[in-house]
């Protein structure tokens, strides 16, 4: 069975593209509104134009991890940096929160699902309920990123050797609009 698998901080969302004979949508109109088991065609998601009878098909969070890296990529990246450089790595990024391996944020999921579906910035702190200072702390992180400043990262203690894996990453997340 070939699915799309989103995760929002509610639970999992799984689109089975591929559908069961009986109750299967059209190739042309592959998505399944869960609400309505109305099937319409890809291009129709977050067109601004609800066509599923709930407006699922216009969620924001839907929306959003549409344009993010998925979960999974997500997590299995923080998971690579702990797992190289300890728990509390992430407290570089993420502020103090972020110790032991982001337990105290929830875990790696909860952050990667945060990270997926918040609009930005400011909603992923929301989701996270951060401390002002490790907000302004992550967003001077990434003003870091999107302006090229190095040393700034430097300065945080993030190595040579890790600057193009977090810059890549978090490039992602800027290049969709986490900044605005």
């Amino acid at each position: 069975m070939k699915v799309l698998e989103f995760v929002t901080l509610d639970g999992k969302v799984i689109i089975d593209v591929s559908c069961i004979r009986k109750y299967a949508c059209h190739p042309y109109e592959p998505f399944k509104c869960p609400g309505d088991g109305n099937c319409i065609s890809i291009q129709y998601l977050c067109d601004g134009a609800p066509d599923c009878s709930d407006g699922y098909d216009e969620d924001m969070r839907l929306c959003t991890a549409a344009k993010r890296p998925p979960v999974e990529e997500t997590a299995s990246f923080l998971q690579s940096l702990i797992a190289s450089h300890g728990p509390n790595y992430l407290e570089k990024l993420f502020g103090s929160k972020a110790r032991d391996a982001l337990q105290p944020l929830g875990g790696v999921e909860k952050v990667a699902i945060a990270l997926s579906e918040s609009q930005t910035i400011e909603d992923f702190g929301a989701a996270l309920h951060l401390m002002r200072s490790d907000l302004e702390h992550l967003r001077s992180v990434f003003m870091a990123v999107e302006n090229g400043d190095l040393g700034m990262l430097k300065s945080l203690g993030i190595k040579d050797s890790e600057l193009g894996d977090v810059k890549f990453f978090l490039e992602k997340l800027v290049n969709t609009g986490f900044l605005d």
